[in-house]
């Protein structure tokens, strides 16, 4: 059997201190304080995790504008050094690449499978369609029971983990809410196949919309590597082409996740419980630099700055 990647102890301890974990004793380690939590409610610990890495560790994709490379590694040194050590941004793969090894490592029961993106999420047209497979969702086992996991998906991302269950409802983002349902998709020939989809909606009076759908087989790190490969290297491919960052903002007590701040296009915008204002419109490249350090924490080289020179994302 190969073996499975972890982290050591002292990366753990900077892993959580990268996204504020708050002990509930004060002689232990953070790392032991984990443990202890997973030993007395595992499903709490988890759920504390995952909304501390949505607030802490931003989504985007950077490095495929933002380096001499332009090029996305999953290697899980390079996913450390990247978003603990140096605090930057990843996408779907690479911040659930990185939580992945990070569960595993703290003793979850934790695989990987891959999902499909919907039009609906990827094209704002909701026609029942799905791009190729392209996304990352974690399964955690925890007393027998499957719960689904994200903090790769952005926006429109759970912030809670979803127990595998037809219907399962939560809140995602006040008033905004998350579900599972199992359903077949229009391009299945075979209509009693029936997959996971993570829909969700604005508010209780709104339409379901689907983002992404899965199965809860487990997918091995070559079959990423080629979605890897596709999602960051191909020409028509939306990451690419444009370049994003976000971040979930928790409230005050850490407690639950309230908004986000989204950096697209030309613009800063902050949404907190269903109310946005624009931060910042951005002129030039310089803005946008000053911008990641002033409101995501993301501090770029200049070998870096340099690297988006000439590419179609650049601000001009």
């Amino acid at each position: 059997m190969a073996s499975q990647p972890t982290y050591t102890e002292a990366q753990l301890e900077a892993y959580l201190q990268r996204v504020e974990y708050k002990p509930s004793t004060q002689n232990a380690s953070l790392v032991q304080d984990v443990h202890q939590r997973i030993q007395t409610d595992a499903l709490g610990a988890l759920a504390d995790l995952q909304r501390r890495h949505l607030a802490a560790v931003p989504w985007g994709n950077s490095e495929l504008h933002y380096s001499q490379h332009h090029t996305i590694s999953l290697n899980p040194h390079n996913l450390y050094e990247k978003m603990v050590e140096r605090r930057r941004d990843g996408y779907c793969m690479e911040n659930s690449g990185l939580f992945f090894i990070v569960l595993r490592s703290l003793g979850f029961l934790v695989y990987a499978t891959g999902g499909r993106v919907s039009h609906a999420a990827a094209k704002g047209v909701d026609n029942g369609l799905y791009l190729s497979f392209g996304h990352m969702i974690l399964i955690v086992i925890i007393d027998g029971a499957k719960y689904m996991v994200d903090v790769g998906f952005g926006n429109n991302g759970a912030t809670a983990p979803l127990p595998l269950q037809e219907g399962a409802t939560a809140i995602r983002m006040a008033p905004a809410e998350m579900r599972l349902v199992r359903e077949s998709i229009a391009e299945f020939t075979d209509k009693t196949q029936k997959i996971w989809i993570y829909q969700t909606r604005y508010d209780a009076e709104s339409k379901w919309q689907p983002m992404f759908c899965f199965n809860d087989v487990e997918f091995l790190p070559q079959d990423f590597a080629v979605m890897n490969f596709a999602v960051s290297q191909t020409r028509t491919s939306w990451f690419t082409q444009t370049f994003v960052c976000m971040q979930m903002i928790p409230d005050a007590d850490g407690q639950q996740i309230i908004g986000q701040c989204v950096m697209s296009g030309r613009e800063v915008k902050r949404r907190v419980r269903g109310q946005m204002e624009i931060l910042q419109v951005l002129h030039t490249e310089e803005d946008r630099i000053k911008a990641l350090a002033k409101y995501f924490n993301v501090h770029l080289r200049s070998s870096e700055i340099e690297g988006i020179r000439g590419l179609v994302s650049e601000l001009r």
